[in-house]
């Protein structure tokens, strides 16, 4: 009797390990492209910026650098489910107009400024990962020469630049999410969260 628990023991063992191995070279679900920062709010695919105290995260969310006056703001995508072989794949990023409108109606602010704006046109993610990051730019030191036109009685109105991805080239399964695929990065220029050297461009009456 021992002999044969024994026997039964090791055979359970063998048959989840195999199992376990076998698991591992399998792909699970379905290979979507998205942005993951169109899903921060859990409401819709706003990416307000600062997103709390400014610097807390500076590497996934912005970061200020005050010699050259460039606000850079995390961007990128990610691909869906599971694959043991990962294969690379790229889209293109680019300014969507009809996202912006949209957003500005939907805030009440305007639009960011085009010029002041650097956006990568290409975001590409190389073999064995599932996603990749760029870095937007906003030069709030040209931004700051503009004020005028978006500051008023009540304070500075929100920034809106609507932002999308497309033409992914990439393995035949691989293909676009069906949703947030563009992003509205919101600039509140009057959130408390801004540092001094940024306060200091855009101050506050």
């Amino acid at each position: 009797m021992k002999a044969y628990k024994l026997l039964l023991i090791v055979a359970l063992t063998a048959g989840f390990a195999a199992c376990s191995k076998e698991d591992a070279t399998k792909d699970y679900g379905f290979a979507k492209v998205y942005i993951p920062q169109a899903t921060v709010t859990g409401i819709d695919n706003s990416y307000p910026i600062p997103m709390g105290p400014f610097g807390q995260n500076s590497k996934y969310t912005c970061s200020y650098d005050a010699a050259s006056g460039k606000l850079d703001i995390a961007l990128g995508v990610i691909r869906s489910g599971y694959f043991a072989v990962q294969k690379g794949y790229s889209v293109s990023l680019g300014i969507s107009a009809d996202l912006t409108a949209a957003k500005v109606a939907d805030v009440g602010g305007v639009a960011l400024p085009a010029a002041v704006c650097t956006v990568p046109g290409t975001i590409t993610v190389p073999d064995g990962e599932s996603g990749a990051s760029v870095k937007v730019s906003v030069d709030l030191k040209a931004l700051a020469a503009q004020s005028a036109t978006f500051k008023d009685a009540e304070g500075y109105k929100k920034l809106v630049l609507g932002l999308a991805i497309s033409n992914l080239q990439g393995p035949a399964d691989y293909s676009l999410a069906d949703s947030n695929t563009s992003v509205a990065i919101i600039l509140d220029l009057g959130s408390e969260y801004w540092t001094d050297d940024v306060r200091a461009l855009f101050p506050l009456d």
